[in-house]
């Protein structure tokens, strides 16, 4: 007689529960303050903050301790031997694989290990150029520097150590522009596209991943990390690219049509497939940027100087054309609270 009956305690253990939707039932007034404060307590034991310290320390302290080994080795180059210099940076290497390997995979502190594992690596090399100088290029140091890494990067599975590496690969990547190449527009359009393949293949990556239940990349500044430079060259590269349309080769021609496909994916997937609001708001103002400069190019008929009238409809068209973009942004904020 009973067997349709659903025990609630059954029915609730499903439902997740975090500290956002707490505070929101709060601000609608669905539970008082007496059963906010416990619901808190719950899910944010007053002892959890020595975890965050913890964990804040520990990087504060890595980063402090490498910045020490770079200073001692500057400040005191001249009074070390090279057999000093190369084996002191290799035993540090050593000692940091070392506590990866007896703490093990997956922890705070073989994290921090790892991480200075690979920057020590950047710095033997950087002390080996010095010492054995060939004349390379920096970009050289940068781009072994990546490439040596790479396998304990994927090893150590942290997402600390792969922004560590990225970084490097980043400045490989323009190292290699800057040094190789002359700053002319198709420079620009060049460096651009290969920054998009490297943290847009990134990116594409993080999300599977993490849609696929793993763990360590699944922190929302990965996101940011991977994202935030594609808009930056997006942002330049675009606007170079409308303030001299002209003479447009390949490259040019290549990075004016993936401009808008990239924002147009980037508003799908974080608009509706993976919703967050903070991204899409970057990625709103830097398209509303795009699209101000664009409407004062036409406006002007790409010239670059303009009188009284055009800056003011130029003004109030940017008012508008960021007060939609507002506008929008607070309406998806809210579908995307209630989906919740």
């Amino acid at each position: 007689m009973n067997e349709n009956v659903i025990d609630p305690r059954e029915a609730l253990a499903g439902i997740r529960l975090d500290r956002r939707a707490v505070d929101r039932l709060a601000a609608r007034g669905v539970v008082d303050a007496a059963a906010w404060a416990r619901a808190v307590a719950a899910i944010e034991p007053p002892r959890r903050w020595g975890v965050w310290a913890g964990r804040l320390l520990t990087t504060t302290g890595t980063a402090l301790v490498l910045a020490g080994v770079v200073w001692f080795f500057a400040s005191n180059w001249n009074r070390m031997p090279p057999f000093a210099k190369l084996g002191a940076i290799a035993a540090m290497i050593a000692a940091a694989c070392l506590v990866v390997v007896l703490v093990g995979f997956g922890r705070w502190i073989s994290q921090a290990a790892g991480s200075a594992a690979i920057v020590l690596v950047g710095v033997f090399l950087a002390v080996e150029g010095q010492i054995h100088q060939t004349g390379a290029d920096a970009w050289m140091l940068f781009a072994a520097w990546a490439v040596l890494t790479l396998p304990w990067a994927l090893l150590l599975r942290s997402a600390a150590a792969w922004t560590i590496w990225l970084a490097v690969a980043d400045l490989a990547v323009l190292g290699w522009f800057d040094q190789t190449m002359p700053a002319d527009v198709a420079f620009h359009a060049r460096r651009t596209l290969i920054l998009l393949l490297l943290h847009g293949g990134f990116l594409v990556a993080r999300e599977v991943a993490v849609a696929r239940g793993v763990d360590w990349p699944s922190a929302r500044w990965t996101r940011f990390v991977l994202a935030l430079p594609m808009l930056a060259a997006l942002a330049q590269t675009g606007l170079m690219l409308l303030d001299r349309p002209h003479d447009f080769g390949p490259a040019e021609w290549t990075a004016m049509a993936a401009i808008p496909l990239i924002f147009a994916a980037l508003f799908a997937v974080y608009c509706r497939r993976i919703p967050d609001v903070a991204l899409l708001a970057a990625v709103t103002m830097v398209a509303c940027g795009l699209a101000d400069f664009t409407l004062f190019r036409l406006m002007t008929g790409g010239a670059n100087d303009a009188d009284l009238g055009v800056f003011f409809l130029m003004g109030l068209a940017t008012l508008g054309l960021f007060a939609l973009a507002v506008a929008w942004l607070r309406r998806v904020a809210r579908d995307m609270e209630v989906q919740r």
